[in-house]
């Protein structure tokens, strides 16, 4: 306890920051001299006696029709013992608590930033109950000149949960009442008189906290109720749903459940019940219906034009589409739980996402035609002797095959045949020149008729690429009938050559199917010779794995051409080769009616490409 000795507080700077409602530039103003409004500069003594006079000091107190004492004890201008324009001169009503006080001008009000305190020493005797505690219920607190307590302030986190005096339910000199604050929590309470005295009760408050007991339904659609079970939930400040969405919520009157609407933009997942403390309690798994996707048909190998469907759950939610290097598709159908739309150009290896809300997409991985060396892809119909080219023209197209078309090499033009009978050119673009060397013959009409082939093959020497792409140059042109161009391939003069790529999983131990077909016709197309490098790319899926490549038919040719685990190469070069003999390629082309080029076998290892190279 401590006596504390009447100071005349006038306190400009204690004032700096006042707080003002309801200000208008004409009645009230915010610089305490020289202006117009009204302002609370000071006052004191305060500490005070209660019965006691105090000066309030300002400028404009003559327009002050009331004091409001903390406590909501009023005090009319008639009450007042004197004022002028600078001074209110009025005595401290005995039902008065510590806090601020208000003065009222019209129908505006200034409230003090100091508190109001009172002189008479605390004590406290006692404060109960200490144990069994709930947000609020009332607690007492007894002693002498308890009704000088500005503040309690109860246990909860750094800066603790503070009931002040005018919100307390009953203040006598040796009683005062308050109720437990919704964001208190288990341990001791702290009291102050708003000035130098601070006292902390030595027994801790044991506070029930809110609890979590279920939830019903655990899943539900947007837009519809559900019910939260528990004890203490009139705790609960912010209920949240999956995504971090918020929902305005209801409390029950024996405070045990919560009714909340599941907002439109969330994601399925546990509600975090939020307390006033800063605690966080977490319900069960809640689920709403959330769009998936099951399969994408097809998946792989895409070009443009190919149809994708898509199947799944929930694709009546879904908002908006993205394609990967494409960006947002408008152009899709939804049939029940199938998506269906059209590979647009542009679109890249990677994810299609479905986006039901910001916090709900659905992904699947695709992935665009790929093979060594593709400059071009799409889906051109060739029918009535319709064309497609190359031209020097189209600047666009023009640069991307110069940059492709970096020399001399093979120019390969993929195609199926779309009816009986496909025929077609392929000239420079002034539609007179053939290339030189074409794997299909000319008719004597001059026209290509491929038969079963799907591939024309063209060694593009230097003078044609000359001739191509010249200043002036002719560039290149396709005209025909039955034919679906699919996509255009360059592999330059002395670069490797995919003959096979694929992805052939070997897990604990298989033989794989053939790699190429009866006669080696990629090794023909490839041009291959003895003393060329085969690499087979891969990857081991654990370090205990074993590869092998046999020649394609099983025979006596069988040479066992890969020995197992060769880690170094494997892990430098990402890939394993050999070194292409006469007699291994005498094997390979050797004309039976079944088999391949070769057979590979082992385990733990996944075979992704094999090249044909010099090097």
């Amino acid at each position: 306890m401590k006596n504390f000795k009447n100071i005349f507080t006038l306190l400009v700077v204690a004032l700096v920051g006042l707080s003002l409602t309801g200000c208008s530039e004409d009645d009230l103003d915010t610089n305490p001299f020289g202006k117009s409004g009204v302002n609370l500069v000071g006052f004191g003594p305060s500490p005070i006696l209660r019965t006691h006079e105090i000066r309030i000091t300002g400028t404009n107190m003559d327009k002050v029709t009331k004091v409001i004492f903390p406590g909501d004890v009023i005090v009319e201008r008639s009450g007042f013992n004197s004022s002028d324009a600078e001074n209110i001169y009025v005595n401290v009503p005995d039902e008065s608590v510590p806090g601020q006080i208000r003065l009222v001008a019209g129908s505006d009000t200034v409230t003090s930033v100091s508190k109001l305190t009172f002189e008479e020493p605390i004590e406290v005797t006692s404060v109960t109950p200490t144990a069994g505690l709930n947000a609020g219920d009332e607690i007492t607190i007894k002693g002498d000149y308890v009704y000088n307590i500005a503040e309690v302030i109860f246990h909860c986190g750094v800066t603790g949960a503070p009931v002040v005096a005018d919100e307390f339910t009953y203040i006598s000199r040796r009683e005062i009442r308050l109720r437990v604050p919704l964001a208190a929590e288990s341990g001791t309470i702290t009291m102050n008189d708003g000035a130098e005295w601070e006292y902390e009760y030595p027994t801790p408050l044991e506070i029930v906290s809110a609890t979590y007991i279920s939830l019903d339904p655990a899943a539900a659609d947007f837009g519809q109720q559900i019910k939260i079970h528990g004890t203490n939930l009139h705790t609960v400040e912010t209920v949240m749903f999956g995504g971090g969405v918020t929902a305005d919520f209801t409390v029950s009157s024996d405070n045990k459940t919560i009714t909340v609407t599941v907002p439109a933009e969330c994601k399925s997942g546990v509600i975090t019940l939020l307390l006033y403390s800063g605690a966080a309690l977490t319900t069960d798994e809640f689920a709403v219906p959330t769009v998936t996707i099951a399969s994408a048909t097809p998946n792989n190998d895409l070009c443009e034009g190919d149809q994708v469907v898509l199947t799944g759950e929930n694709f009546d939610r879904v908002k908006e589409v993205y394609l990967p290097g494409f960006g947002q598709l408008t152009d899709y159908t939804i049939s029940g739980n199938t998506l269906t739309f059209t590979v647009p150009e542009g679109m890249t290896d990677g994810d299609i996402q479905l986006v039901q809300n910001p916090y709900i997409t659905a992904t699947i991985a695709v992935e665009m035609r790929k093979l060594a060396g593709v400059i071009w892809q799409g889906k051109v119909d060739l029918s009535g002797w319709s064309n497609w080219g190359v031209f020097n023209w189209d600047g666009d197209k023009w640069l991307k095959f110069q940059e492709a078309i970096s020399g001399p090499g093979q120019l390969t033009l993929h195609f199926v045949a779309t009816n009986d009978n496909p025929i077609f050119n392929f000239r420079m673009g002034d539609w007179s020149t053939p290339y030189s060397d074409i794997s299909l013959p000319y008719g004597d009409d001059g026209n290509i008729r491929p038969g079963d082939a799907t591939d024309i093959v063209v060694n593009l020497s230097a003078e044609e690429r000359e001739k191509m792409f010249a200043d002036g140059g002719l560039g290149m042109v396709i005209w025909g009938d039955g034919i679906q161009l699919q996509y255009i391939k360059f592999i330059a003069e002395g670069a490797d050559k995919v003959i096979w790529e694929g992805s052939e999983d070997m897990g604990e131990w298989s033989n794989q199917p053939y790699i190429g077909s009866d006669a080696g016709a990629e090794f023909v197309d490839a041009g291959a010779y003895a003393g060329q490098k085969i690499h087979f790319y891969g990857t081991a899926t654990d370090s205990d794995w074993e590869f092998q490549v046999f020649e394609g038919h099983w025979g006596p040719q069988y040479a066992g051409w890969l020995a197992a685990n060769d880690n170094e190469e494997l892990e430098s070069k990402g890939c394993l080769t050999i070194e292409l003999t006469q007699a291994m390629l005498d094997a390979a082309l050797t004309q039976q009616w079944w088999g391949g080029i070769f057979v590979v076998q082992g385990k733990h290892f996944i075979l992704t490409k094999v090249t044909l190279g010099n090097m």
